[in-house]
């Protein structure tokens, strides 16, 4: 799936001028931001009981859409290797399109038209400024999932690719429980991370959720977060998720002009070959060539905790059912199984401890298996890693899938 695209749409030379720098003898390229309609900032200095505003600039603004926004910001001076003023625009067009960006469309012409077309009902004036055929993509993401069973075995999944490398693709260090990142933060080629898509899913829906009472686009976005369909079809998706940047594609002598790189992508197409698809395998390669024979231990205590609850739950005072002792048996054989018996045995009282065993054992497991629970635990239960990890391309989407078009509610 396409799911991001950054670009840069440069100003027409009609709208610019070319100004000569108070303290240099350069020259440069520049528009002026108060023409344009939109909000600006600045620098504002007192003097003599006069006030002044410096340094007028358009900070990046959150342009509103049907659904999601997207951002985009003014430079209106040429700078570095930026030839020329323009507007950077970053969106998800899944999200622009439909809402949400779980499962979506991999065209470019279609994410890049529906960008520009909000772009050009938010501030019309400042579109019909622009030089929109000479636009450049600086980068975009490709994203495809792996579906997993359960929610145990996605965080023990994450929380093992965390320490992950290959080669010169080295995990970056700055992981979170559900998110392991590769490559530098600022790395002008790719970047790459795998994330628990559901737990991200359901952080947005609340967001969207807060805002809906006072925003109308949020409003429409949580009802479409929370189709049952779709809060099903997220569920346990262990995303990876490449940015691919300018510099990787010229290297690949992939074009960068937005019109030249649509067109690229339509000819692959024609020829059977998912553009998306391909950038994606390419930049995960090295990942999945560092899983190949990697091993992970299977944590899988459901069944204890289950039995556990089934046999020692107890009714309160009150009526009510109570899984605390129940529990707290869990959190003794899980220590049994992490520490071994003689590190539990002295971390608790020794009649708590053996009335815990013995409760335990009441669930089925003997004296001798939680004994050797521990070195047990380190021999069995090991699976191949990518047993769990297998991206299927054929079952990205769901069966009730409908392509979006692009239009505007």
């Amino acid at each position: 799936m396409l799911d991001r695209i950054h670009m840069f749409v440069p100003f027409k030379p009609s709208a610019v001028t070319n100004v000569k720098q108070a303290q240099s003898d350069q020259s440069l390229w520049e528009v002026d931001l108060r023409t344009l309609g939109i909000p600006l900032a600045g620098v504002v200095t007192h003097e003599g009981g006069d006030v002044h505003v410096d340094e007028l600039r358009h900070p990046w603004e959150s342009l509103a859409s049907s659904f999601t926004p997207l951002a985009f910001k003014v430079f209106h001076r040429e700078f570095s290797k930026r030839l020329m003023p323009g507007v950077e625009i970053k969106a998800s067009p899944a999200k622009l399109l439909q809402g949400h960006n779980v499962f979506g469309p991999t065209s470019i012409r279609k994410g890049a038209e529906v960008m520009l077309l909000w772009l050009q009902l938010g501030y019309p004036k400042l579109f019909d400024l622009l030089d929109v055929p000479a636009t450049e993509v600086y980068s975009f993401d490709a994203t495809y999932s792996a579906r997993l069973p359960d929610q145990k075995t996605a965080l023990q999944v994450i929380q093992f690719m965390t320490g992950v490398t290959n080669g010169q693709t080295k995990n970056r260090g700055d992981n979170y429980q559900t998110t392991a990142y590769w490559g530098a933060k600022d790395s002008r080629i790719k970047r790459l991370k795998a994330y628990l898509k559901h737990v991200e899913f359901e952080l947005q829906r609340e967001e969207m959720r807060r805002k809906m009472k006072y925003n109308l686009s949020a409003a429409r976005t949580y009802r479409v977060m929370s189709d049952p369909r779709l809060l099903e079809w997220v569920k346990y998706l262990l995303r990876f998720e490449a940015t691919v940047m300018r510099r990787w594609l010229e290297r690949r002598k992939v074009p960068t002009r937005l019109i030249d790189l649509m067109a690229y992508q339509e000819k692959l197409a024609g020829e059977g070959r998912c553009f998306i698809q391909e950038c994606w395998q390419e930049a995960t390669k090295d990942i999945f060539a560092a899983l190949e024979g990697m091993t992970m231990r299977l944590v899988d205590d459901e069944k204890v905790l289950a039995a556990l609850i089934a046999k020692h739950s107890k009714i309160t005072k009150s009526g009510k059912r109570s899984e605390s002792y129940a529990r707290n048996l869990f959190r003794t054989y899980r220590s049994l199984k992490d520490h071994g018996w003689e590190e539990t045995l002295s971390s608790m009282s020794r009649p708590s401890f053996y009335r815990h065993v013995a409760d335990i054992r009441e669930c089925g497991l003997s004296k001798a298996a939680l004994q050797k629970l521990q070195h047990n635990d380190r021999t069995n239960n090991v699976v191949p890693l990518l047993r769990f990890v297998q991206v299927d391309f054929s079952a990205q989407r769901p069966g009730w899938y409908v392509e979006p078009t692009v239009e505007v509610a």
